[in-house]
């Protein structure tokens, strides 16, 4: 894309809106605020002057709720991909170049799937055999109530579009995005900021497939569309699901360094207070995508990290012989102390660092067990010892004698 189409990344419906005053002269975020105010007034208008049912009315503010809370998961995209650092990988940077080009096309082909929905959609309500028409407006309704429904069927359905052309395209560049880190060399990868970004947009979208179920009393009538509605939010969950899983398993370090923390055995904690510092040794595992430790509930590093949660994290690698084969690598960054509340929360993940530690230091978690070492030593389970989780903001990298500055 040129830098004009990366800065617009917009769609059709945004950049119709935008030269639409007053909508024009706010924020987008605004303007969906004003444009549901403007559409629920008018409803209400029209219901009013027509005399529709209390129902009638209820069933069309649903109705433009739910196309409001679409647009509102809809609207992180663009600025979130903006905001996107190219990635340390030239195969990498393109796939999610390519990603955005096609997402934001000048040619805007995220407005077919709402066509291809819109179009059978209107065909089927105006046939003599759709009893839809008459379950929200009663018998012959006014032209003017007739148009309003199908502008705000048209809202519903351009946006349900933008929520199949979205899962897709997310469900597509996750799988590509990690064939390619597979196939990464030295110091090749995507920023962690960039992954849990890509993420967060995918988790987005199963929201926007949940959110769909609010229409189920508009269309509860006809059978038909109701198993479309489930069809739709199973397409929509499943593949956002399936592509979040996906960006979560594309390792958020280059190769050496992923190799560097996987491998050792030991890294050094470095923690602060009032000007005091403190370093200890410690033991961790790695998970693939995030380190974890843990702590006595006595150590002096637990007490200062509950004040303040800013750490220095050091994994290095030595050879003796040969000074220039030594490799290092520091995690700035803050840390996630794991309490009791987290054991409902996140049972699943400290089971699974639970394992990590048994397999990787069999004769550490062995003594740690027994009641031989020290008090605060001891590994009572939740009780003694505390699981830490290291969040990076910055790394730092030696290699030789050589330091690069990593971003995270």
């Amino acid at each position: 894309m040129h830098d004009g189409e990366k800065k617009e990344m917009k769609w059709i419906y945004e950049i119709i809106v935008s030269k639409i005053p007053p909508f024009s002269l706010l924020s987008y975020q605004y303007s969906i605020l004003l444009q549901l105010l403007f559409l629920l007034i008018l409803g209400i208008i029209l219901g009013l002057v027509f005399q529709l049912k209390t129902i009638s009315l209820a069933y069309g503010s649903l109705g433009i709720l739910v196309a409001v809370l679409w647009s509102m998961l809809i609207l992180q995209l663009g600025p979130t991909l903006r905001k996107f650092r190219a990635p340390l990988s030239k195969d990498e940077n393109e796939l999610l170049e390519r990603y955005k080009g096609i997402l934001f096309h000048k040619n805007h082909y995220e407005a077919i799937p709402g066509v291809a929905i819109f179009v059978p959609f209107m065909l089927y309500l105006f046939h003599d055999g759709s009893g839809l028409l008459k379950y929200w407006l009663g018998e012959n309704p006014n032209i003017l109530l007739l148009f309003f429904v199908s502008l705000l069927i048209w809202d519903v359905c351009y946006r349900m579009g933008l929520g199949i052309w979205t899962s897709i395209l997310a469900l597509w560049r996750s799988l590509e995005l990690k064939k390619l880190a597979e196939r990464r060399t030295e110091l090749e990868h995507t920023p962690y900021t960039e992954l849990r970004a890509l993420r967060k947009l995918d988790i987005n979208n199963v929201f926007f497939g949940l959110i769909s179920l609010l229409l189920l009393p508009l269309i509860k009538s006809d059978p038909l569309f109701v198993i479309m509605i489930f069809a739709f939010m199973t397409f929509i969950t499943l593949t956002n699901v399936i592509s979040a899983y996906l960006i979560s398993k594309v390792p958020w370090l280059p190769p050496d360094i992923y190799n560097l923390v996987k491998e050792s055995s030991f890294a050094y904690v470095g923690t602060s207070l009032k000007g005091v510092t403190h370093i200890t040794p410690v033991v961790y595992v790695f998970d693939g995508q995030r380190m974890f430790f843990n702590t006595s509930k006595e150590a002096k590093k637990l007490k200062v990290m509950k004040k303040n949660n800013k750490i220095a994290f050091l994994i290095d690698k030595r050879d003796m012989s040969n000074i220039y084969e030594n490799k290092a690598v520091l995690f700035t960054g803050k840390v996630k102390i794991y309490g009791l509340l987290d054991v409902p929360l996140r049972l699943i993940q400290m089971l699974r660092t639970l394992r990590l530690f048994i397999t990787k230091y069999p004769e550490y978690t062995r003594k740690y067990s027994t009641s031989e070492l020290p008090k605060a030593w001891q590994l009572t389970p939740i009780i003694a010892r505390i699981l830490v989780e290291v969040k990076p903001a910055r790394i730092i990298y030696w290699r030789g004698a050589k330091q690069i500055s990593v971003p995270v």
